[in-house]
């Protein structure tokens, strides 16, 4: 390390330590005979394991430097390259980062962040504009420093590059501050370009609004009025939000739009309140004086109602848009959190849960997070409070999940009793869905019975018998269940579950039942039928080709059990 007092190349002495990072510390410097100071950037040699590549870096980024020119960037002055280090004379740049400014001040006032934006888009303007184009790639508060004058400079170019201009050329090192950077600075999405830098300056300009850092876990740049509600609606708002699109083509185009859209931010405002004061008064006419007093003590009400309904909505997205569990969970329960009486983001998750047709531990945990979390009362019962409809008709799939995509799991069957019990019984319910639901009712509510052993049961078992399960299974799969059916899904994991318990239970009901032979080669006749109907893939062709044809096995077996039996007592 430089020590305090020393001479460094017979003309900057060093005067204390003004910073460090991981790999490098900066001092101030004077040079006495010029009266100046300066920043000095020492990399050692022995601090790093592959000098020889930083060394590579650090070149780049000073030849870089010295080239540029522009009010908002530092200049290099020296770059002394000793045999212990290596250190680049700079500008030294009298001030604070505005990562300390967030630390010190919290989230920064709207007409201050503008105005550090327009600086910033500045900058990166004249860097995009080079030849070859300079991309920065890591602007960050960290990297943003406040000078005295209230000015802003963009300091620590170590991860900008000059720009390729070759078709289908793609970065290969991820370079960049998670929860700043574009998606394109992770790999597989093709060069970063100037697009890349107009992400970054969005997502720093949503932490000095907002207070809140993108890079913390869960790594998300939610809407302003997530945190704020006045920010609902306004310029800003819709600014943040197109920068930082993950389709680089959705975002602000280049440097020359983002500078206009912050230039007439205000202009934006100005036009949506202009026309809501211009339909208040063609509406309310004279009244206007009145109306105007009531919407000014419910103004902020409803500002936060729409905020709250943009950001319920922004989840649903990103939930339907998510492909991990984890995503879609999070995701949904932070939208149901807000509000808990819509619908939407509850039928989001069911809808995820049950696209493979199966209903795993893991996602069961996810429906039992996101419905029954809540105090005092669950969050589904907010719902049942305030759609009916959506309340039952939510029951009815939460209740075929359980019967039909658990795997024939015994316990997961029997808990669909409770929700079948709540759409048979329900009022708004379409009425094969309340039909169905009856029936898959008894069969669940009795599937406990039927699983015992074979001499609890008789045919006159008054509860539940395998007569009565029989009854059920013909009554389900001959009936027009079209009605009953959301998907074509639904409608093959009906027929798979009937075909599998006739082929399960053929001795008991065959003994218990009174079920003939005939009787269950027709049922699965009319299984096959069904099937006939609905759009299976191959998979699914195969699977329940499988299914039919270990109930016709298992038929057979119980037959030749039977003439055993029959030849060995004769």
């Amino acid at each position: 390390m430089l020590q305090i007092g020393s001479l460094v190349d017979n003309k900057y002495k060093i005067l204390n330590e003004v910073g460090h990072g991981g790999m490098s510390v900066v001092y101030l410097a004077i040079n006495e005979r010029a009266n100046k100071t300066w920043a000095i950037k020492e990399v050692r040699k022995d601090g790093v394991l592959n000098f020889d590549a930083v060394k590579q870096g650090l070149v780049v980024e000073t030849n870089m430097l010295k080239r540029l020119s522009h009010p908002h960037l530092p200049s290099i002055i020296d770059v002394i390259d000793t045999e212990d280090s290596f250190l680049i004379v700079m500008d030294y740049i009298e001030g604070k980062s505005l990562q300390s400014v967030l630390q010190n001040g919290g989230a920064q006032p709207q007409e201050q962040v503008v105005e550090w934006g327009k600086q910033l888009c500045d900058v990166l303007g004249y860097l995009h504009s080079r030849q070859p184009a300079i991309i920065y790639r890591d602007m960050k508060p960290a990297n943003v420093m406040l000078k005295p004058d209230g000015n802003v400079m963009l300091i620590d170019f170590g991860t900008a590059r000059e720009f390729k201009n070759r078709a289908m050329v793609e970065d290969t090192t991820c370079l960049g501050t998670r929860g700043y950077a574009a998606p394109e600075q992770f790999g597989g999405y093709g060069q970063t370009d100037g697009r890349t830098d107009i992400y970054c300056l969005g997502a720093t300009l949503y932490h000095l609004l907002t207070g809140h850092s993108p890079a913390d876990p869960p790594y998300e740049i939610k809407p302003l009025s997530y945190w704020d509600p006045s920010y609902a609606g306004t310029g800003i708002e819709k600014l943040i939000n197109k920068c930082c699109q993950q389709d680089p083509a959705a975002r602000y185009q280049n440097c020359e739009e983002l500078m206009y859209a912050l230039e007439h931010l205000k202009d934006e405002d100005d036009r949506v309140i202009r026309s809501r004061r211009r339909k208040m008064g063609a509406f309310f006419g004279s009244a206007a004086i009145c109306v105007a007093g009531l919407l000014g003590m419910l103004g902020f009400g409803i500002a936060g109602s729409n905020a709250q309904s943009q950001t319920y909505e922004y989840y649903v997205e990103d939930a339907n848009r998510a492909s991990e569990l984890a995503d879609v969970r999070e995701n949904c329960l932070r939208a149901i959190e807000l509000q808990p009486d819509n619908v939407k983001a509850y039928n989001v998750l069911v809808d995820f849960v049950t696209r493979d047709n199966s209903f795993s531990a893991d996602e069961q945990m996810a429906l039992r997070i996101c419905f029954d979390s809540g105090s005092p009362r669950h969050y589904i019962d907010y719902l049942a409070g305030a759609d009916s409809a959506g309340f039952d008709s939510l029951q009815y799939r939460i209740g075929y999940s359980y019967f039909f995509f658990c795997g024939h799991q015994e316990g997961m069957i029997s808990q669909s009793a409770q929700y079948f019990q709540k759409a048979m019984n329900s009022t708004t319910l379409e009425q094969p869905k309340r039909n169905l639901s009856e029936k898959l009712y008894r069969i669940a509510n009795g599937y406990q019975s039927i699983n015992g052993s074979d001499s609890q049961f008789s045919l006159n078992d008054e509860e539940y018998s395998y007569r009565s399960f029989w009854e059920d299974l013909v009554s389900i799969a001959s009936g027009d269940v079209t009605g009953a059916l959301d998907r074509p899904v639904y409608g093959i994991a009906l027929y798979s579950e009937v075909a599998y318990q006739v082929g399960r239970f053929v001795p008991q009901l065959q003994r218990y039942g009174s079920v003939t032979r005939t009787e269950m080669e027709s049922l699965l006749q009319t299984v096959r039928s069904g099937l006939d109907n609905l759009p299976l893939n191959e998979e699914q062709k195969i699977s329940m080709n499988d299914t039919l044809q270990q109930a016709y096995d298992n038929l057979n077996y119980a037959e030749t059990q039977c003439r055993a039996q029959y030849q060995a007592g004769g």
